[in-house]
């Protein structure tokens, strides 16, 4: 039996970069943010989307908690998941990730320990945006919050944290800030080129 987890998108920011809603940006004839939380079903033990007000994606049947701290960026969403979830662990994922594996998680899941704190890719930097965090954390997020802290980067930096090795089929443009990031990340990913777009996020 594979191991499964709470898994929490953020869609809580403005999408300026974008121009419109990009959790609903259209992708093979489903909103991105759906077409995540489908991918990754058979690992969640249930999955909910952290938005800027709550139900936002209520029309998607998904869970839509609204952001703690709105405009705090990632880290406030992660502090949101953290103080709804009721599990140990769970999965934040960023709603602009254009493509997610289960095997990337499952790589993730297999990595955890009893002292590890967040388990996430690392190359360069940490991919802090599709990583696993321990309910241990949540007072050290709050903490940084406080202080006005908002750098993932950081987060992992001074927490447990256990590096991955990066998927060697992690893609070149793995989030789309702009529709042309999304353009370009599916073509290389699919060889087709992007259907309809809604809004983006």
């Amino acid at each position: 039996m594979k191991a499964t987890v709470p898994i929490y998108i953020l869609a809580g920011g403005k999408s300026t970069r974008f121009g419109s809603d990009k959790a609903r940006a259209m992708v093979e004839g489903r909103p991105l943010v759906l077409r995540l939380a489908e991918a990754l079903a058979p690992l969640s033990k249930s999955v909910t989307v952290v938005a800027d007000v709550a139900g936002k994606y209520a029309d998607l049947e998904l869970r839509t908690i609204g952001d703690l701290n709105p405009g705090g960026g990632p880290m406030a969403g992660l502090q949101t998941a953290l103080h709804d979830c009721g599990e140990p662990w769970l999965l934040l994922l960023s709603c602009d990730l254009v493509r997610v594996r289960p095997a990337w998680v499952e790589r993730l899941l297999r990595a955890r320990t009893e002292e590890a704190n967040i388990v996430a890719f690392r190359h360069s930097h940490w991919e802090p945006l599709l990583a696993l965090y321990h309910q241990r954390v949540r007072q050290q997020v709050d903490a940084h919050l406080a202080d006005g802290r908002r750098r993932m980067q950081a987060l992992l930096e001074v927490c447990a944290a256990i590096a991955v090795e990066l998927p060697a089929d992690w893609p070149a443009i793995s989030q789309a800030n702009t529709p042309a990031d999304l353009e370009a990340a599916l073509q290389a990913g699919t060889g087709e080129p992007v259907q309809e777009r809604q809004d983006d996020h």
